[in-house]
């Protein structure tokens, strides 16, 4: 089975300001097809920024401000570094790494899988993630990951139709995953 985009679950719902769906606890972004509401989930995990990433912003946005703020003053240098932190926070939040697992399915970022075809789940710890995220890849592997994440898990297929050899999820807890899937 291929990698599907979608977004299963969010035809009823409010539209937010930012494109997503509020849907009862969770605000779902429409770019990723997440299990339908009345399937209750196994796993979910949604990666977050770490502090270096934020004081790298911060440092990013002290710096556009006095960049702007000694030719042109105050008021376009606030209104350019607020423009800039909204759009480099945006452009981080979709580079998250989103993980869900229900009974029948595995999501990953904007794909999904029957879990009927995993065929074996490895947890990778730091050194195996890094490995096999950089000069052991396969081209034709499906990755979701993101650079600030160091562990992750490798999950091989068993699927005659879907000519992917394995897909590799960055997270946090990649032995709890691979228990949820084996």
């Amino acid at each position: 089975m291929l990698p599907t985009a979608g977004a299963l679950g969010c035809l009823a719902g409010i539209t937010a300001s930012i494109g997503g769906v509020v849907e009862g606890w969770r605000l779902i972004d429409k770019a990723y097809p997440l299990p339908d509401m009345n399937e209750e989930l196994i796993y979910s995990e949604k990666s977050k920024l770490p502090l270096k990433i934020w004081i790298f912003v911060a440092g990013m946005s002290v710096s556009i401000y006095l960049a702007i703020w000694a030719p042109l003053g105050v008021a376009p240098a606030a209104i350019m570094t607020l423009l800039f932190f909204v759009g480099f926070v945006s452009v981080l939040k979709k580079m998250q790494t989103r993980v869900a697992i229900s009974k029948d399915y595995l999501y990953a970022n904007n794909a999904k899988i029957e879990v009927k075809f995993i065929k074996k789940v490895t947890p990778l710890d730091k050194a195996a993630y890094r490995q096999l995220n950089g000069v052991s890849a396969d081209p034709a592997a499906f990755l979701a990951t993101n650079f600030w994440s160091n562990t992750g898990v490798k999950i091989e297929l068993n699927d005659k139709n879907d000519p992917t050899p394995y897909w590799l999820i960055s997270t946090k807890r990649p032995n709890e995953i691979a228990e949820k899937l084996n």
